[in-house]
């Protein structure tokens, strides 16, 4: 056999092998990972077995725990509040098993204030309490926070009335302003009672400015002021409105004479012989709208004519004006003083007793005989007067007559031409006897 057939037949038995060598080593190299990998696996078993028993406890850090801060029932009840809320972290150093603390983290515990001992307002300086949320038993080592200084107040609500002015405005001859208010008139303001303490008072300027002469309503924003003048401004303040609608009402104003009206005029009666005086003679008078400008003088009330007696020479009649209008004169009555120094008195019997306007239905006697008056007037008139000079009549017209016996009210006329300024005072009654007429009688 030549060397060619030789070598042809050595070629081929020489890639098997390589082959056969490659594959021994793959697989060899995959038992040797699996072995790897195997091993690796049960040394970290046995590092945990060992660490566990050999080091059962370890210490760790955990940072930036949230400081929660929660004021109690006391402090709620009592209106104290925390000023410039506090918000911070702290940071722990913990020991404890292994297994049960190497993987707690900051969401894993509560960090708190305790408050308890807060009982006023005040600085105060208190602990720092953490604890765990899963139970977990530790020992606590170190905290970064052991406390926190707190400043505490009294947050209280008062009541504050506004001052309300207009500075600038100016007025017009015969014109007043009356007292400027403010709507709503009162505000209440929330906060520090330190802060509260300090305010003095709260005005509303109105903005306006120059002459008037009508009411005037500006809404005007508030503002604070302590004692001492000085604007108070704090945002942690809370006021119940920011502003408010300033009144301003103006007047037009009059000086007017006072005068009064008679009742009970007896007829033929002289009134201005009657001299009298009014105290005070005038008062000035403030109106919201120009219609004092077309009165001349201001009617007060009445005075019955009858009630005059010799025993008092001073009447009071009480000063009243229409709504709207001001007294600003400030009284509140006005005196009559009667010029009645001359006068007299005298009782005259009358029987010039006479019923008129009698009902056609009705038939009417006259019971009374005889009426005893009690007159005033100037001695010499009255004087020259007699019976026969009174007459006392009873007017039937629109009185309720029913059969039997009733008083009815009389008028007295005096027809002497002395006693034109005499006067019968008081009320009179006379009894009269009725009895309803039927058609047939």
């Amino acid at each position: 056999m030549d060397n060619n057939a030789k070598n042809s037949d050595k070629k081929p038995k020489s890639k098997g092998s390589f082959r056969s060598f490659m594959g021994g080593m793959g697989k060899a190299a995959r038992n040797n990972l699996k072995i790897i990998v195997l091993s690796t696996v049960i040394a970290v078993i046995v590092w945990i077995l060992v660490s566990v028993q050999v080091f059962p406890t370890i210490e760790t850090s955990i940072s930036g725990i949230p400081i929660q801060v929660q004021p109690t029932e006391y402090m709620v009840s009592n209106n104290l509040e925390i000023i410039d809320s506090y918000t911070g972290t702290t940071d722990i150093r913990i020991e404890g098993k292994r297994y049960d603390i190497s993987a707690l983290k900051a969401d894993d515990f509560y960090a708190t204030l305790d408050l308890s001992s807060i009982r006023s307002a005040g600085t105060f300086t208190v602990p720092v309490t953490v604890s765990s949320k899963t139970g977990v038993e530790y020992n606590l080592i170190e905290t970064s926070q052991l406390a926190v200084t707190l400043t505490i107040d009294e947050i209280a609500t008062r009541e504050f009335t506004i001052t309300a002015y207009a500075p600038d405005i100016s007025l017009p001859e015969g014109y007043y302003v009356d007292e400027i208010t403010a709507s709503p008139a009162t505000v209440t303001v929330t906060g520090s009672a330190s802060v509260l303490d300090k305010i003095s008072r709260i005005e509303a300027k109105a903005a306006i400015n120059g002459e008037i002469h009508e009411s005037h309503e500006v809404q005007t924003p508030l503002t604070m002021y302590t004692a001492n003048g000085s604007k108070l401004v704090n945002d942690d303040i809370k006021i119940s409105t920011e502003s408010v609608l300033v009144n301003i009402p103006i007047y037009m104003q009059k000086e007017l004479p006072l005068t009064f009206s008679f009742a009970g005029v007896p007829q033929y009666f002289d009134i201005d012989s009657l001299g009298f005086k009014i105290q005070p003679g005038s008062i000035m008078v403030a109106a919201p709208d120009d219609s004092i400008s077309n009165l001349s003088e201001l009617n007060i009330g009445t005075v019955n004519i009858a009630d005059i007696r010799l025993n008092q020479t001073v009447s009071t009649i009480p000063i009243t004006l229409p709504e709207g209008y001001k007294n600003l004169s400030g009284n509140n009555s006005a005196r009559v003083t009667w010029d009645i120094a001359d006068y007299g008195r005298l009782d005259f019997p009358v029987t010039n007793i006479t019923t008129v306007n009698t009902p056609d239905n009705m038939e009417v006697d006259i019971i009374t005989k005889e009426l005893t008056l009690s007159v005033i007037g100037p001695s010499e008139q009255l004087s020259a007067l007699t019976s026969g000079d009174f007459y006392i009549t009873a007017n039937l017209l629109g009185v309720s007559l029913h059969d039997g016996s009733q008083d009815v009210p009389v008028t007295i006329m005096i027809t002497g031409t002395d006693g034109s300024n005499c006067l019968a005072v008081g009320s009179y009654r006379i009894t009269v006897s009725a009895r309803t007429v039927t058609g047939e009688e």
